[in-house]
């Protein structure tokens, strides 16, 4: 019997790497170290329980009988953590018990009824969501053995020997026991009534967060683009051929300018001294 079935933990963190079903939340980046946030999703996993105890022959929920008080103070505070949207219940359990004294027909209806009576305490309460399930069981006295074992009741050896006796019947087995005034004082008192409650479990599971750190290589500048200007065309005379050559400037050197000026210079003193020539032949 289990009063919370462990803490409700809504967050981790971790450098590990994150499970295949996380959910990216963020990501920042600081020099060449990226930090990253993930949810993982939880349905299940967790169990959380809590028992109402009932007085003998009753189904009526009384707050101050035995652990009740303390059962709904924790049932309440569950409750109130359900409310976080990182938890998430995916079913709730309600099983009525009854113990095995007094007549099986008449315990079996009775477990049934405590197990209603916890139902509409839990509905009319909380109103959960989820649908809730609900079942019932009479205990048999040799569900009594481990108990009785652990513990100091009168002529335990004798108390066990019925107990686990396949011979008797389970009336039989409570009249046997009955002929043993002080064991049986003790099990009314300590043993019995423990084993007339509901119970209410919750299987549930809370998104767990993760923060992943890993380092990534720097980030380099990238160089300029630049524009190439278009060169600058150079228009040559070829004075001989009797054409016009336009080519980029930068592709004629001054060298080559310079030796190109003075053959155009030659050839013309060529022509001039053929002409003079001829000249002085025709006269």
């Amino acid at each position: 019997m289990l009063a919370l079935g462990g803490a409700v933990s809504v967050s981790a963190q971790g450098n590990q790497a994150p499970a295949t079903n996380a959910v990216l939340i963020s990501q920042t980046r600081s020099g060449n170290t990226v930090t990253s946030r993930y949810k993982i999703p939880h349905n299940d996993g967790k169990k959380a329980e809590f028992d109402m105890y009932y007085t003998i022959n009753k189904s009526n929920i009384q707050s101050n009988y035995l652990d009740n008080s303390q059962q709904i103070a924790d049932l309440k505070d569950f409750m109130e953590q359900t409310k976080d949207t990182t938890m998430h219940i995916s079913a709730i359990h309600i099983v009525g018990y009854a113990s095995p004294d007094g007549n099986t027909t008449q315990n079996d209806t009775l477990a049934s009824k405590r197990a209603q009576a916890l139902y509409h305490y839990a509905v009319n309460t909380y109103h959960p969501e989820h649908k809730i399930d609900t079942s019932h069981k009479t205990f048999r006295w040799s569900d009594c053995v481990a108990v009785v074992e652990k513990s100091d009741i009168p002529q335990k050896g004798e108390v066990l020997a019925i107990l686990n006796s396949t011979q008797h019947t389970e009336p039989q087995k409570e009249m046997a026991l009955r002929k043993f005034p002080d064991a049986w004082e003790y099990l009314t008192a300590y043993i019995l009534p423990q084993m007339r409650y509901a119970d209410i479990e919750f299987d549930y599971g809370v998104d767990e967060y993760v923060t992943r750190t890993s380092v990534v290589p720097a980030e380099t500048e990238q160089p300029a683009q630049t524009t190439q200007p278009k060169p600058t065309e150079e228009v040559i005379v070829n004075e001989e051929m009797g054409i016009i050559i336009a080519m980029p400037r930068h592709s004629v050197k001054s060298e080559e300018r310079s030796e190109k000026h003075n053959q155009r210079k030659a050839r013309k003193e060529d022509k001039k001294e053929a002409k003079e020539v001829k000249e002085v032949i025709y006269w």
